[in-house]
């Protein structure tokens, strides 16, 4: 039923606005607060856990590498795979446990961790038995095992960890592609403000004709406030959808590129190495690393200085291939007899692989870094409210007592007869 004296529409217009204001606190309360705390999933545990999972794929091929780059080097009957080796399973480790902490702990998750961890306790189980062959058929033999179980097409230890990384993206992507962090989150809000803005124009153009009033300075306020708070609240919106695209969209892809051209360059000069030392027999390693090779020399990849060390480390192997596997062995010896051959590929001077190989690295690992930061700014950048988890509550609070005022003033004239 319609109200029929001044002082019922008065009441209703006051409830009215109370209705008005609160979906609007509750509106932008609600979105700021949910599209703060997906901002902060994403940069806390979905893009940690990726990376965790890149660096384990990347440590795990730096130590193929090294043991097998230890084994042409004639230094692996007495240092066994080597220090670099060692590190690099260590770092693996830490990053898979560092992974474990960031995914979500479901059952399915838990189980592909700890069959990772189960092939990474058999590759190292399978470098150490390597050793005791010395340099001999069982040494090589251990140690391409060991290496065909870290690189096997779809069994291998770096596809279960690839399958870990497309979960944990996609993750990523469904958060990105969310409610609360898409720009439709401020449609309720926008509902809100349209209903209270209509109301209070409403209510100005009845008072001023009801009670010959111009201005009512405390609607009027109430008008701006919200206004402000409207504003102010699409913007962070806007803002917030901007850095998320960024940051989970192109951010996210360029850091998993990054990882995998670390993991490229450690792959290029193990595969090199392995086809040394296994004198070309089994599985074709220089195929491997023609795979690396033309992906570090993707034009995708943004770093130049990259893409001109993977030309050169092109140059390196070429270098390589056409002297051939060199003289056989005698005995049973297999450590590579070229030594021009070992120089190119592990020597330490300039123009060799692997030299070649940590500068390319290095260049990448800065990338990366860079990257990291850039991609955690705007993700902190997308979960920051930028004041309105205060700011709201205070303006929608003013509001409301702004409007209740004026409407007070005009009630009590009205009951007072002033």
């Amino acid at each position: 039923m319609m109200p029929r004296t001044t002082p019922q529409r008065l009441r209703v217009l006051a409830m009215l606005l109370v209705s008005a204001v609160l979906l609007v606190a509750a509106a932008t309360w609600t979105r700021v607060a949910q599209a703060g705390e997906d901002a902060d999933n994403l940069r806390e545990r979905r893009l940690p856990a990726v990376l965790a999972l890149e660096q384990v794929a990347e440590a795990l091929t730096e130590a193929d590498r090294a043991a097998v780059g230890q084994l042409a080097s004639g230094a692996f009957p007495l240092t066994g795979p080597g220090t670099d080796y060692q590190d690099a399973v260590k770092t693996a480790g830490q990053a898979l446990a560092d992974a474990r902490e960031r995914m979500d702990g479901s059952d399915r998750a838990l189980s592909r961790l700890r069959a990772v961890d189960g092939l990474i306790i058999e590759f190292t189980g399978l470098v150490g038995m390597a050793q005791s062959g010395r340099e001999g058929p069982q040494a090589v033999a251990g140690i391409a095992y060991a290496s065909d179980l870290l690189h096997a097409p779809g069994t291998g230890i770096l596809a279960r960890v690839a399958e870990l990384r497309d979960t944990e993206l996609a993750a990523i992507r469904d958060t990105r592609d969310g409610y609360w962090t898409s720009t439709v989150a401020a449609v309720p809000l926008a509902v809100g403000a349209v209903a209270a803005l209509l109301l209070l124009v409403g209510t100005l153009w009845y008072l001023r004709r009801r009670f010959r009033r111009h201005l009512n300075l405390p609607l009027l306020l109430a008008l701006a406030a919200l206004l402000a708070l409207s504003v102010w609240d699409l913007t962070n919106a806007a803002r917030t959808r901007d850095r998320i695209d960024t940051a989970a969209g192109p951010g996210v892809t360029r850091l998993a590129e990054l990882w995998q051209a670390r993991t490229a360059v450690q792959r290029v000069v193990g595969a090199e190495s392995l086809a040394l030392v296994t004198r070309g027999v089994g599985v074709d390693h220089r195929a491997a690393a023609d795979v690396a090779l033309r992906e570090l020399a993707d034009p995708a990849l943004p770093e130049a200085t990259v893409r001109t060390r993977a030309a050169e480390m092109a140059g390196i192997v070429a270098q390589l291939r056409g002297r051939g596997f060199g003289p056989e062995p005698d005995g049973i010896d297999l450590t590579p007899r070229d030594e021009r051959s070992v120089q190119l590929l592990i020597g330490g001077g300039t123009g060799t692989l692997t030299v070649v190989a940590a500068a390319a690295d290095n260049g990448i690992a800065d990338a990366i870094a860079a990257a990291r930061l850039d991609t955690e700014r705007r993700l902190a950048e997308a979960a920051d409210d930028e004041g309105l988890g205060l700011g709201g509550p205070l303006l929608c609070t003013g509001m409301l007592a702004a409007g209740l005022w004026g409407l007070w003033r005009r009630y009590d004239e009205y009951r007072t007869g002033g």
